[in-house]
């Protein structure tokens, strides 16, 4: 199963170029939320109340797929609720793990994809 979002806006502090790690909402975040938020709707044809991702699933934003190396516990159900995911970046999953995050393998030759207004993301459920 496949779950496409598209993303509406991207706040002012969202991405930091010195951080592998971007944080998701849907889009009822807060202003504040917003500022450092990528913001993201689900396709009517996939909808985030039956949102399913684990580990070695994978995501693609860009044209560019990224592997879960870990999905942390609280992941379904905030996306469920409210849309939010942190998307973490990495070449190994720390001992201390957000719990709201999904770890990411990073690609060597650009370790953070784009992200722009319009693009889409997608989260694929094996």
């Amino acid at each position: 199963m496949k779950w496409n979002t598209t993303i509406t806006s991207i706040g002012a502090n969202a991405i930091d170029p010195k951080e592998d790690i971007v944080i998701l909402f849907g889009e009822q975040a807060t202003v504040e939320i917003q500022d450092v938020a990528i913001v993201q709707r689900f396709d009517e044809e996939t909808p985030q109340s039956s949102f399913v991702f684990k580990k070695d699933d994978s995501v693609t934003i860009d044209g560019e797929t990224y592997l879960a190396l870990y999905v942390g516990q609280l992941v379904q159900s905030n996306v469920k609720a409210i849309g939010h995911a942190t998307l973490v970046f990495t070449d190994h999953v720390p001992e201390q793990k957000l719990q709201n995050a999904i770890y990411l393998d990073k690609k060597e030759s650009d370790p953070m994809p784009s992200f722009k207004v319009g693009d889409w993301i997608s989260f694929e459920h094996k």
